[in-house]
């Protein structure tokens, strides 16, 4: 028999288990490239020097301009590029159209040849332009690869039909604003 007070111990094993990663953030940035120079980043106003065809601008008479964008080569994601914005200034801005397509290829010409068929247009139309100062109301989102994967954009620029012929010897400036978002 046992006694009153008699304690009753049970054995038992103990095991445990962890789990870990560490994570690291993707990586994505783009560069820009003209006719002028070599890949630079160019995230602030007024950005690469487009160099569009022609001399001096005439009402009706297209000129031609690209810029190439691409992922840089430490970017791990892939991601989209929209037209974003345009703004102009000076006293021939307000008579300045445009429109612009997204080409085959990055080593596409940018000339009349590529707004004929059924190009991408990321701003007008085949028949259409718009005003330098705005964009259209939907952007048109282009896939752009990780690392450098490369877009190329053709920009259609004229003086609008009815101009005011006093701004004959005046300039304007147009900054587009490309927005570049990681997937």
């Amino acid at each position: 028999m046992l006694g009153i007070g008699a304690t009753v111990t049970l054995a038992s094993w103990q095991d445990s288990e962890y789990a870990s990663h560490q994570f690291e953030a993707s990586t994505f940035g783009t560069e820009s490239s003209t006719v002028t120079g070599g890949w630079a980043s160019n995230d602030s106003a007024p950005g690469a020097a487009l160099v569009f065809t022609g001399g001096a601008a005439l009402p009706m008479v297209s000129q031609y301009a690209w810029i190439n964008i691409r992922t840089t080569a430490n970017s791990t994601t892939n991601g989209t590029v929209t037209l974003a914005s345009s703004s102009a200034s000076g006293t021939l801005a307000p008579e300045l159209e445009y429109r612009a397509v997204r080409t085959p290829s990055s080593g596409t010409a940018c000339d009349a040849t590529v707004f004929v068929g059924s190009p991408t247009f990321i701003a007008g139309g085949a028949a259409t332009y718009l005003p330098v100062t705005s964009v259209p109301a939907s952007a048109v989102a282009s896939a752009i690869t990780s690392p450098s994967g490369q877009l190329r954009y053709c920009f259609d620029i004229r003086v609008r039909a009815a101009a005011n012929n006093n701004k004959q010897g005046t300039t304007g400036q147009v900054t587009w604003l490309f927005s570049a978002i990681s997937n």
